[in-house]
């Protein structure tokens, strides 16, 4: 039986700390609002049935954005299995809320949880995620801290005291996508859920509730996008990869 592999993207934040106009999601990006890109980026993996999975998208959003971004993959992906289904009030439900939209999947096959405001991400990093999944249960695209990290006590003044100095060498930075077997991020939702958890990231939710997490090699460049800065960081990282005229299929 073929196997399946389902892209989970949430994209359904409230981008509030982007500020007053357009959702952060629709913001353009060198002539492509910011899920576009994303979904153009996973298209590719897609269309080429990379390691012979068959591929679905499941684009958790929102009542206000459903009918833009249908129109969108209309357009755009008209060969693309997508399946949309409406966000939650965190990332947490929201993804849960997703895994929920998903039919037919077997224990053994594959979930990707991507944000869709990654627009930056490569076919070698979500190739990379895949591949490390023949191997290991849990696996996450991520980079190693470059900056030097502070541990810190917030002091009753709300003065903020350095108690230490970590090495760095120990630390990593989680990107998205994370990989699981659809039953076990199932089960960590499933748990999650019912013990009241909210995690920001869902390989959390894996070192919670038992299972190992390894790393694959991410890119600095896969940002996300949040703030108005974000945006032109994107613009001149798309730049730079000549990447600049407007999405085409």
């Amino acid at each position: 039986m073929e196997r399946k592999c389902y892209f989970l993207i949430p994209a359904a934040g409230s981008g509030t700390r982007m500020g007053a106009g357009l959702p952060k999601l629709m913001r353009n990006v060198e002539g492509s609002p910011v899920i576009l890109r994303t979904l153009g980026a996973v298209s590719e993996v897609c269309r080429n049935g990379y390691a012979g999975f068959s591929y679905r998208i499941i684009l958790v959003t929102t009542h206000d954005l459903i009918d833009t971004l249908k129109a969108m993959c209309m357009e755009y992906f008209p060969d693309l299995d997508i399946v949309f289904a409406f966000g939650g009030n965190t990332r947490t439900e929201s993804v849960c809320l997703g895994l929920k939209a998903i039919e037919g999947a077997s224990g053994d096959d594959l979930v990707l949880v991507h944000d869709g405001a990654r627009c930056l991400i490569t076919y070698e990093e979500i190739t990379a995620c895949i591949d490390g999944l023949k191997d290991h249960t849990v696996c996450a695209s991520a980079v190693p801290v470059k900056n030097t990290l502070k541990e810190v006590e917030v002091m009753a003044s709300g003065e903020v005291k350095v108690t230490g100095t970590p090495d760095r060498s120990r630390f990593y930075e989680i990107l998205t996508p994370q990989g699981f077997k659809y039953s076990d991020i199932k089960m960590c939702y499933e748990r999650a859920a019912s013990d009241g958890i909210e995690a920001t990231d869902d390989t959390a939710l894996a070192t919670i509730y038992g299972l190992d997490v390894y790393l694959t090699k991410g890119l600095y460049s896969n940002l996300k996008i949040t703030t108005p800065e974000d945006i032109a960081i994107a613009s001149e990282i798309v730049r730079s990869r000549g990447e600049s005229e407007p999405f085409h299929d």
